[in-house]
């Protein structure tokens, strides 16, 4: 399994989960179709970047929260934003990607995503 040297940190917002067509596009903010597509997009589109140690993984995990506090789950009931962030933090823990895409009490489509760098395959969108 690969573990991340860093995660770059990927936001977007919208009125439904974006179409396909928009979605292979690396040029667009959306979410990609793929997990590992993010990193082909301009890193214009990336929100931040965090390393992998203790203040980083920390710094990380308060990204998503924030995310989720600030667009809460339609669901928060069924599946509340602190069980949510135990997954968060898990996987951080592993170096391994955070991936959300929900729809928000407000009817917003939002996708959040912390994707581990670099990878197999793939170049980092700064160059690393």
């Amino acid at each position: 399994m690969h573990v991340a040297d860093h995660w770059h940190a990927y936001a977007w917002i919208g009125h439904a989960r974006p179409d396909d067509n928009a979605r292979v596009d690396p040029t667009q903010p959306v979410p990609p179709l793929e997990i590992v597509h993010w990193l082909k997009k301009h890193s214009r589109h990336v929100a931040e970047t965090f390393d992998n140690t203790s203040e980083g993984a920390a710094s990380a995990s308060k990204w998503m929260r924030a995310g989720g506090e600030e667009h809460e789950f339609v669901s928060e009931a069924a599946f509340p934003l602190d069980a949510r962030m135990q997954y968060v933090e898990d996987d951080i823990r592993r170096g391994a990607d955070v991936v959300w895409g929900y729809y928000s009490k407000t009817l917003r489509y939002v996708s959040r995503a912390l994707i581990a760098c670099p990878r197999d395959g793939q170049q980092c969108p700064y160059g690393h």
